[in-house]
């Protein structure tokens, strides 16, 4: 995930949120397990979601419509 951050340079961010701590980011995002990820374009908007461990194409994927956005 990092590596995939980095390459996109200053394109994306990366956050993480312990669902534990903060339930209601967790249930605004709806997640009901954990690893979820959540890719958001620039407006807060959902582009997709991963429960569990994404593929890095299927991820990549997603952060290119995020920024395209």
């Amino acid at each position: 995930m990092q590596s995939l951050v980095e390459e996109m340079g200053g394109a994306i961010a990366y956050v993480e949120i312990d669902a534990s701590k903060d339930t209601a980011k967790a249930r605004q995002y709806q997640v009901q397990a954990v690893p979820t990820i959540v890719v958001l374009d620039s407006g807060g908007k959902i582009v997709d979601t991963f429960v569990g461990t994404p593929g890095e194409k299927e991820l990549q994927a997603a952060m290119d419509e995020a920024v395209a956005r």
